[in-house]
């Protein structure tokens, strides 16, 4: 063998030696959830009696593809990203028209002492209300999710996640305005803490949104735990939101400052109004594969309208594996006065659900089916 060809062998060998040691320092995963479901509803629209039969997408998790990925950098270092579309699984198309990562989108350094996030995120509110609700805060059922609508997602965000101590985590986020001049105009402040304490689950979460002059804040509460008692859990959510923007219809927060969707005008609210959400819901594993839940959540109103309105449900979820699920749920909700709450679901697109008329009352039953990639 000639010198030329020793070298080339050698070259060639260096390189799948390093480019393998590349691989192994780095991985990137495709992940995602398909969600479908036959969903029917009943309530009366304008005075009339109206019924809805649809196939209809994200009852129990938003349907959605990402690629999320690391790299070690050494000495305990880890670079970190996180890129999550959600899609509509019945037509193939994006869920949001206007942005394609539209519900993670970010990068970020971990260490030992902690994580540090740029870009856009989920609120710990969104990331952790599962925890809170026997619904995994989804489906008609969930109350919780249903009347709360807390913020879901915050763009240009800059976070700080903790590592578990004792069981504790806390997150820090400030997401920046954008607005020429000042730190708070459009600006959003959020401060979280989660702790497990043998079977107890405690979260407490807090969010400020500002609007573009800062002239109006948005305060939201979340709080809630879990006890596992061995067969499932008992659970109790709390939610509390002064945004009142649409009292009518009972939305909760949904656009602060213009940052979920850019075309939209900034939050209003008035001073001393709050929408309280209280939920109380519990499961029951019959088997490793199959359980059983039902809950109660309520939501109070302290403005003048006094629209609260009430909601009990039923699940049933049963996994065909660890990927695969097949879920059940009936629920009946109340509203009183001019409350038009309605059953949404994770993320149900317009067209697989009814909005009520004033103060009527809403029946919903779902069968789906939920898998994991």
């Amino acid at each position: 063998m000639n010198r030329r060809k020793i070298v080339l062998l050698t070259a060639l060998a260096l390189e799948l030696t390093f480019a393998g040691q590349a691989r192994a320092q780095s991985s990137v995963t495709l992940y995602g959830v398909l969600d479908e479901f036959v969903g029917y509803q009943s309530t009366k629209v304008s005075g009339k009696s109206t019924s809805l039969v649809a196939l209809g997408n994200n009852g129990e998790l938003t349907s959605r593809w990402g690629i999320r990925g690391s790299e070690d950098l050494g000495g305990g270092y880890r670079a970190v990203f996180d890129l999550e579309n959600g899609f509509d699984p019945g037509t193939g198309s994006v869920q949001n028209a206007y942005r394609f990562f539209d519900r993670q989108a970010w990068v970020g350094i971990a260490a030992p002492y902690g994580e540090v996030r740029l870009g856009r995120q989920n609120t710990p509110m969104f990331a952790w209300s599962g925890n809170l609700d026997a619904f995994s805060a989804a489906t008609y059922g969930s109350g919780y999710n249903n009347f709360a609508n807390w913020l879901a997602r915050v763009d240009n965000d800059i976070s700080y996640i903790s590592p578990k101590i004792s069981g504790t985590q806390v997150e820090l986020h400030y997401s920046v305005g954008g607005q020429p001049g000042s730190l708070a105009e459009d600006a959003v402040y959020q401060a979280a803490v989660q702790s497990n304490v043998g079977p107890v689950y405690l979260a407490l979460a807090y969010l400020n949104a500002a609007n573009s002059t800062n002239t109006v804040r948005v305060q939201e509460i979340m709080a809630g735990a879990n006890y596992d008692y061995g067969w499932g859990k008992i659970y109790f959510g709390f939610f509390r939101a002064n945004d009142i923007i649409s009292a009518t219809t009972g939305n909760a927060l949904a656009n602060p400052a213009g940052k979920y969707n850019p075309a939209t005008g900034p939050v209003g609210n008035v001073a001393g109004n709050y929408h309280n959400t209280y939920s109380f819901s519990a499961d029951y594993h019959i088997s490793p594969f199959l359980s059983i839940g039902a809950g109660y959540a309520f939501i109070t109103d302290s403005s003048s309208l006094d629209n609260t309105a009430r909601e009990f449900s039923a699940i049933v979820n049963y996994d065909l594996s660890k990927a695969t699920r097949l879920y059940a749920v009936v629920s009946r909700l109340n509203n009183s006065n001019s409350a038009q709450y309605k059953m949404t679901g994770a993320s149900i697109t317009t067209g697989a659900f009814l909005t009520p008329g004033a103060g009527q009352s809403e029946t919903g039953a779902q069968i789906g089916i939920r898998h994991l990639f």
